[in-house]
């Protein structure tokens, strides 16, 4: 389906929004969108995520709650330019954004760097269950997040006391005050069931919260009837926290345990249904942050985050050699920023941010207890300095943002220790032309250097073909220009409603572009081309407190400027539809999502294994929630997925010759959560 046509009928819907207006009933005077959503990612200081020139798309706790996502990639895929790679499996799905991934988008849970990458082996493991906001960057950050950020930054925050609590019942003579919730239930794709409690309390300053989920499923099936191999799954994971509130003082210390058993192919994000192995997976992240905020010192509103977040695989495998491998990374760090709010002339007010981050890799592979030289024990230390300013005057909010980034790489046994640095400057201008329209133009440059992996690897690839190391290779680099539009209105088709739009425009140039090249005997790490990503994303956003629509589009246009070739990453135009109506006297709301994805011809011809086509499709999801006036702390949700059980493959993990199987078919859940 051509893209117009897609953006046609989204506007033909769009249209006929007025005649279902006049009928509907007065609106909850709290109607909200996602793009009104408070966020810190885009500019590390608290800001509407609709407005500014960061463009940063927000999923909300409710809206985790309706898409009963298994993963945080399948969570994320009606997001504009947001895209999933990987074979359906509720792990080692990994998110795209605006093309690209891997290690050229920086996770961060509750702050803390996640770096982990290690041979498809998947990304980022945590339960959506115990998040309360997942906040997606697009577009490159390494102003403000440092290497890796060319194509974005996602930033997941977990619960929190106050998102449990419940005030204290009038005349409860209760020395605390306490909330929680128990949630369970089913979907028929591989039998799976799943749980999640949490519980939090608070006396006086003192706050604390503990939280367990997990679901245990086996294979899944798609949408053509065929079981897709290796997708059983067995997950556990908690969070505990503790929150000190003194004065203006906040401190917070939280923990999150993630564990994961399961029979996968070693390459587990791709199609293979080869080189099995036996895996456990096993994440621990550990924050600490303080924060200080009194309304009468603008001056001083300081953050520190410390943290540690350990990954650990231990891979059985199943066939050829019958190896034990494990594959280690651990990440310990600081983040510290302060942000000043003064005015100097009188007209201009400044929001100044100074800060600093310090991290340490540590990276350790073995095979049946020996160094394992295709994940090589390494190790890298990245310190960086970064100040941002948005001074806001006259209507114009002008940033300027500059950060400073030195990094020292080295492997065990080897003797080319690397040391590097790299500045990362931005700069934005957005101007509120009228009350519900800002336009606004942004530059700015990142860069990623190469992994540890990428520079020290060695040892066999697969039979007659060994890894080389090249610790020559220089950083990739992005020069990223776009332009967008800001629109938020309110009482547009009845009193109360509101509606917010963000459409951007954006080039996105890459070079020394990284790249593993295999030859005949050997594999090794090059940079061998430039890259140029441009694209258009649009997300609309109605809500009327009963009625609520969405629209998010993607269009995108990868080119290998070196070979003259399509980027084989970039994923097919997309558009998502959604709605529903709530039933507020009765506690009902119903919805919809409609995928429309195009056709992808645009794939190069000179990478084997690479499908020439992959056809367009269109899948449509249906959801309900009912919560009974006669008992307000239960909640029944359900929904089908992919109704009409289409068989179809995403163009970012289909392949030539095509996989045996396609992506996961109609899918029938339902969930039942009490709340206390």
């Amino acid at each position: 389906m051509d893209s117009r046509h897609l953006l046609a009928t989204a506007l033909a819907l769009i249209a006929a929004a007025p005649a279902a207006a006049q009928q509907a009933a007065t609106p909850s005077p709290s109607a909200a969108t996602p793009l009104d959503a408070v966020t810190a990612t885009g500019t590390r200081t608290p800001m509407v995520a609709g407005e500014g020139a960061a463009p940063v798309s927000v999923i909300r706790r409710e809206e985790i709650r309706e898409r009963d996502a298994r993963s945080v990639a399948e969570m994320m895929r009606d997001v504009p330019g947001v895209e999933i790679s990987g074979a359906p499996r509720t792990t080692a799905v990994e998110p795209l954004i605006r093309g690209l991934g891997g290690e050229r988008v920086v996770f961060r849970l509750d702050g803390a760097r996640n770096n982990f990458n290690a041979g498809h082996r998947g990304r980022v493991f945590v339960d959506p269950e115990l998040l309360r906001q997942v906040d997606v960057l697009r577009g490159p950050g390494s102003t403000l997040y440092g290497s890796g950020a060319i194509g974005g930054v996602i930033a997941l925050r977990t619960l929190e006391p106050d998102d449990l609590i419940r005030p204290r019942p009038e005349g409860a003579e209760l020395p605390f005050e306490f909330g929680g919730f128990l949630r369970g239930g089913y979907q028929t794709q591989g039998g799976m069931w799943r749980g999640a409690g949490a519980v939090a309390a608070r006396a006086g300053d003192v706050a604390v919260l503990g939280a367990l989920g997990g679901f245990s499923n086996r294979n899944l099936t798609d949408g053509a009837g065929n079981t897709i191999p290796f997708t059983a799954d067995n997950i556990l994971s908690g969070l505990a926290r503790m929150q000190w509130r003194p004065g203006f003082h906040l401190l917070d210390l939280s923990a999150i345990v993630f564990r994961d058993s399961h029979v996968i192919p070693i390459a587990a994000n791709t199609a293979t249904t080869t080189s099995i192995t036996d895996r456990d997976t096993e994440q621990e992240v550990y924050t600490l942050r303080w924060s200080y905020s009194d309304p009468s010192m603008p001056l001083l509103n300081p953050q520190v985050v410390l943290y540690r977040n350990h990954i650990r695989l231990d891979e059985r495998r199943q066939t050829g050699t019958r190896a034990r491998d494990t594959t280690e990374l651990t990440t310990t760090g600081i983040d510290v920023q302060n942000t000043s709010r003064f005015a100097l002339f009188g007209w201009d007010r400044h929001t100044l941010t100074i800060g600093g981050e310090f991290y340490r890799d540590e990276q350790e592979g073995t095979q049946n207890g020996r160094p394992r030289g295709q994940f090589p024990n390494a190790h890298q230390e990245v310190a960086a300095l970064f100040i941002q300013d948005q001074i806001a005057f006259a209507g114009f909010t002008l940033t300027g943002a500059l950060r400073h980034d030195s990094f020292r790489q080295s492997a065990d046994g080897n003797t080319n220790e690397r040391n590097a640095d790299r500045l990362s400057p931005r700069v934005s201008l957005a101007y509120q032309v009228l009350p519900w329209l800002e336009p606004y133009i942004a530059y700015s440059e990142a860069f990623r250097s190469p992994s540890l992996t990428e520079l020290y690897v060695s040892g066999q690839h697969f039979p007659g073909n060994s890894f080389v190391p090249n610790p020559n290779l220089r950083p990739e680099t992005s020069r990223n220009l776009e332009a967008g539009l800001n629109i938020r209105f309110g009482d547009v088709l009845r009193t109360g409603d509101r509606l917010r739009a963000r459409i951007t425009a954006f080039e996105n140039r890459i070079d020394d572009f990284i790249e593993q090249l295999v030859f005949a005997r050997t594999t090794e790490s090059r940079n061998v081309r430039d890259a140029r990503i441009r694209g258009v994303e649009a997300e609309i956003q109605y809500d009327a407190g009963t009625w609520f629509a969405g629209l998010s589009a993607t269009a995108l246009r990868g080119d290998n400027l070196t070979d003259n070739q399509p980027l084989a990453s970039v994923p097919a135009h997309r558009m998502t539809l959604s709605g529903g109506y709530r039933f507020l006297d009765d506690g009902v709301t119903v919805g919809a999502r409609w995928q429309l994805v195009a056709a992808q011809d645009r794939n190069p011809t000179n990478i084997p294994g690479l499908a020439r086509e992959t056809s367009g499709y269109g899948i449509l999801d249906l959801y309900a929630s009912w919560r009974p006036a006669f008992a307000q702390n239960l909640r029944f949700d359900i929904g089908v997925d992919n109704v009409f059980d289409h068989a179809y493959r995403r163009s970012t993990w289909n392949a030539n010759p095509a996989p045996p199987f396609y992506e996961t078919g109609r899918n029938v859940r339902g969930s039942v959560t009490l709340t206390f």
